[in-house]
C-alpha cells in the first residue's frame, strides 16, 4: 500500500541520517544542509535521499566534513551511475584516491568524469581503474604524477591486457625502476 511504502521510504531516511549525524557528528545547520543535500540529489538523480544519504555516511567515515561531503556527493552519485558500482565502493573510491593524489573534494564530478570516459573509451572499468589505484595512487602522485596521467596510463595498460590491482602494481614498479 501507498501510505505503508512512503513510510518505510521516511524511516529509510531518517535511519541513514541518524547514521550520518552519528559519525559525522554534525549538529544544527550542518545537519540541516546533509539532509537538504541528500533530499535533492533524491529528487535529481537516479539515486533516492536515503541512498544519498547513505554516500554521505561513507564520506563521513573517510573524516570529510560536511562542506567536502556536500561538494562530493554529486560526483560519487556520477561515479556509480556511470560505472554500474555499488554506491559504498564509488564512496571509497573517490574518498581514497582523491586524497591519494591531492584533490580536493570540489573535484569530485571531475573525477568521475574522467573515470566515465577512461571506461567508455578503453578496455577497463572504473572499478577495475580503483583496484589499480590501491596500488599506485601514492606511489604515482609521490612521483610528480597527477591522476589524468596515471588514468591515462592505466587505461592504456588495460588495452594490452593488463588490469586491476596487476597494472596498478606493475605501473608502480616502473616508476620505482625509472
Amino acid at each position: 500500500n501507498l501510505a505503508g511504502s512512503v513510510v518505510e521510504t521516511g524511516l529509510s531516511f531518517s535511519s541513514s541520517m541518524s547514521e550520518v549525524q552519528a559519525i559525522s557528528g554534525a549538529t544544527g545547520s550542518e545537519l540541516e544542509t546533509l539532509e537538504k543535500t541528500a533530499r535533492e540529489y533524491g529528487a535529481t538523480t537516479v539515486f533516492s535521499a536515503s541512498e544519498s544519504a547513505d554516500a554521505l555516511k561513507y564520506m563521513a567515515l573517510a573524516g570529510w566534513d560536511t562542506e567536502k561531503s556536500t561538494s562530493a556527493l554529486g560526483g560519487v552519485l556520477n561515479l556509480a551511475a556511470a560505472s554500474g558500482m555499488e554506491l559504498a565502493s564509488a564512496s571509497d573510491m573517490v574518498t581514497d584516491y582523491m586524497s591519494a593524489f591531492s584533490m580536493e573534494a570540489d573535484q569530485a564530478a571531475y573525477f568521475a568524469d574522467v573515470l566515465a570516459y577512461s571506461q567508455a573509451n578503453s578496455n577497463t572499468s572504473a572499478e577495475q581503474l580503483g583496484e589499480a589505484f590501491k596500488n599506485s595512487a601514492a606511489n604515482m602522485n609521490a612521483a610528480g604524477q597527477d591522476f589524468e596521467t596515471t588514468t591515462s596510463l592505466l587505461a592504456m595498460m588495460a588495452n594490452q591486457g593488463f588490469k586491476g590491482s596487476e597494472a596498478g602494481t606493475a605501473l608502480t614498479a616502473v616508476m620505482r625502476d625509472m
